[in-house]
């Protein structure tokens, strides 16, 4: 395979969600767009196009593919908004915010929908069986997060499946089925797959450290938002371990509390170690990663998922 390019990669990609995202109603289009238009890392679509060099080449559903997941990854979003009454996304108002409630349901179903609608043509069957699956997995982490605000009796097994099914899965999908894509062996693709996992769970436990440790300007929304929204994160799992009063506070924590009392907890958070310990479990799934990532060939394409692994360790937002 030619050496790749990655930033010419996303562009493409990028390109390619501008076109697809075309609807009847003018409205929903327009909050699509608005949402696409907002950014992102664009972490899925680069791993899944990072993936596909590890088998024999890079087809054009490889870039299907990688469509797809950026555009069930923001259904995802727009229907977390919802769920959490948020008003901000990444510095912008939310499209429930902006428009109404049920038009940001309506725009995240239509991003779904075109989704599934772009991998359509896809042949290989095996990316549909692991897609389907993964998505009604998706959809139960959506559920059981839902189910899991303000409950402070869980503990941390409960938040690593919950962040699996919330954030690793589309991660591990795209490393996984980026593979299948490229006609990989079934070894690589199951090493891709583990690699994704292990990224998606460091991912999504830095962010839950950044919602405490950063600022509202980098964050594009509050600090603590994850917990003024009753989301019972590692960081404040492990001060509950550790803290029995702060543990009281967090159980009588509810939507309705003042928001001194969810200030003085998130307070409690930024000065405390658990900050660190958190850390080390995020660096505990990186470090998975890159031994794993040192077993696959191709020197250029581990050069460059070293590169966004390394990046991704040092972010603060």
């Amino acid at each position: 395979m030619a050496k790749l390019n990655l930033n010419q990669e996303i562009k493409k990609v990028e390109k390619r969600l501008n076109d697809i995202i075309v609807s009847n109603d003018p409205v929903i289009e327009e909050a699509a767009l608005d949402l696409l238009a907002s950014g992102g890392k664009r972490i899925r679509p680069a791993f899944v196009v990072l993936s596909s060099q590890f088998g024999e080449h890079t087809t054009e559903d490889t870039y299907r593919i990688a469509v797809a997941l950026e555009l069930i990854h923001m259904a995802t979003l727009v229907h977390d908004d919802v769920i959490d009454k948020s008003d901000k996304r990444r510095g912008k108002p939310t499209i429930a915010k902006q428009w109404d409630q049920d038009i940001a349901i309506l725009t995240g179903n239509f991003l779904l929908a075109l989704a599934l609608e772009h991998i359509s043509t896809v042949k290989h069957e095996r990316v549909h069986h692991v897609i389907s699956h993964a998505i009604l997995d998706v959809c139960r982490g959506e559920l059981f997060q839902f189910q899991d605000q303000f409950n402070a009796n869980q503990n941390v097994v409960n938040y690593l499946r919950r962040i699996n099914r919330k954030t690793a899965l589309l991660i591990q999908l795209s490393t996984e089925v980026g593979a299948i894509t490229a006609d990989a062996d079934d070894k690589t693709v199951h090493k891709l797959k583990r690699i994704g996992h292990y990224i998606g769970m460091s991912f999504q436990i830095m962010d839950d450290i950044l919602d405490f440790t950063s600022t509202e300007k980098q964050l594009g929304k509050p600090v603590g938002s994850d917990l003024l929204n009753g989301h019972i994160t590692l960081p404040v799992l492990l001060e509950m371990r550790n803290n029995s009063e702060f543990k009281q506070r967090i159980q009588q924590l509810n939507a309705n509390n003042p928001k001194e009392e969810f200030q003085h907890c998130i307070n409690v958070i930024r000065a405390s170690s658990v900050i660190e310990e958190a850390q080390r479990v995020s660096d505990h799934y990186l470090a998975k990663t890159l031994d794993l990532i040192e077993s696959l060939g191709n020197e250029d394409a581990k050069k460059l998922f070293n590169k966004i692994i390394n990046k991704m360790a040092k972010r603060n937002k």
